[in-house]
């Protein structure tokens, strides 16, 4: 007998339904905390019905992280469990029931059925090492995110407080910094001198903050259109805010070197043993031929490898494309044929971090800025244009992968078009 397990997974409990060849449900709603006891009573409730664990077929839906120890413990613990992606489940229930009906005790009834009828198919894990640079990544991504929101937040202060001051030095420059720190607003000039200001910089290194800079500043201070209202309130809040943008800048840069160290050690290897010294080898080297590609960065790189994981695992570009999203919508119909925006599934991470990527490649690959000015004569817009640069972009990253050879210039459009 074999049993089909599905498993809706939450934040605090998890519910699982079973059901046997037949489709007879022989385990119903029941609930287990996320907790190790928690998992140890789902196990012993599955070996109450077999103790053989080849006679189960598990299934999760990979939301997030809330299923991931579970995932880890039933796999380490023998059963064949399966990583379904929600998108699948939710039309395979949409399909059955013909309604629009959710809930933990539905949806892990129609997880087993998914198993039963054989209709999935099964999501990739990634290994410790693809896992650990998603999540170096992500939270690099999200320290980005937060200094972006805080510098947004010290433009909206300098514009009532010294809306002169960002035209005459960038306000996030180690000079423009120290500036602030000292004088946070127009009004804190009032009664300093130019050799007071230039004291500032006796400590910065490489500063070329001159006397007739300092004289200048003094000048807009004086005649800046700040009202002075809220002065020293105004300067605590900017000072505030200055000291989280510093130690998010120091937690990027330290999520950086976390990523480097990462890249060049002996990471990204097979589990397999006996294939372990050669398979750190191929690493190391897809690492290094990656670096080769004019305008990619490690940031790049990471964001790929640690979203997709081994790129390898993919047949075709087409379907590495179909995983990030990197495709227009299409509605064809008889004889119309019509393609629409970029599709919005997928994953939007690379597709930001391939964006980027597109946009320094434009500069410092000649090849891609090529392409780029090509499609832009052509009538592309720019995003269009920088979407294609993003698809060949990708492209030459996964032929380094699987080929493990350095950018090659003279093979950028001799690539077969996807």
């Amino acid at each position: 007998m074999r049993y089909f397990v599905g498993i809706d997974v939450s934040k605090e409990f998890h519910v699982v339904n079973v059901i046997d060849e037949s489709e007879k449900r022989v385990l119903k709603n029941f609930k287990f905390l996320n907790s190790k006891s928690g998992f140890d009573s789902f196990k012993l409730k599955l070996l109450t019905l077999s103790k053989d664990k080849d006679s189960f077929v598990l299934g999760l839906e990979a939301t997030g992280v809330y299923g991931e120890n579970l995932y880890d413990f039933l796999s380490s613990n023998g059963y064949n469990t399966k990583l379904l992606n929600p998108f699948q489940t939710s039309r395979y229930r949409q399909n059955y029931t013909m309604k629009s009906v959710k809930n933990d005790n539905i949806d892990s009834l129609y997880i087993a059925f998914l198993l039963k009828d054989d209709r999935f198919s099964s999501g990739y894990v990634a290994s410790d090492e693809y896992m650990a640079l998603r999540v170096l990544y992500r939270n690099r991504n999200n320290c980005l995110k937060e200094s972006k929101e805080i510098q947004k937040r010290i433009f909206s202060l300098l514009t009532v407080t010294f809306p002169e001051f960002e035209k005459f030095i960038n306000p996030f420059s180690v000079s423009g910094l120290a500036l602030l720190k000292k004088y946070p607003t127009a009004a804190h000039y009032k009664g300093v001198s130019a050799n007071s200001i230039l004291k500032l910089f006796r400590h910065i290194k490489g500063n070329n903050f001159s006397y007739d800079k300092a004289t200048k500043l003094l000048e807009l201070a004086n005649s800046s259109v700040y009202s002075g209202k809220a002065k020293e309130q105004r300067a605590i809040a900017l000072n505030s805010l200055i000291r989280l943008y510093e130690k998010y800048q120091e937690e990027i840069a330290t999520l950086d070197k976390e990523i480097d160290s990462l890249l060049n050690s002996d990471s990204l290897s097979s589990d397999d043993k006996t294939a372990i010294k050669e398979a750190k080898q191929r690493a190391e080297s897809i690492i290094k031929n990656l670096h080769t590609i004019p305008g990619v960065s490690t940031k790049t790189i990471s964001a790929i490898l640690g979203e997709c994981g081994d790129l390898s695992r993919f047949p075709t570009i087409s379907k590495l494309l179909g995983f990030i999203g990197l495709h227009p919508t299409q509605d064809s119909s008889g004889k119309k044929e019509a393609f629409g925006h970029l599709s919005k599934r997928g994953n939007s991470t690379v597709k930001h971090a391939l964006y980027l990527a597109s946009v320094s490649c434009i500069r410092h690959n000649s090849e891609l800025r090529k392409l780029y000015n090509d499609k832009r004569a052509a009538g592309k817009s720019k995003k269009e244009a920088l979407i294609i640069v993003s698809r060949k972009l990708i492209t030459i990253i996964y032929a380094i992968f699987k080929n493990n050879e350095p950018y090659n210039p003279s093979r950028v459009f001799a690539m077969v078009r996807q």
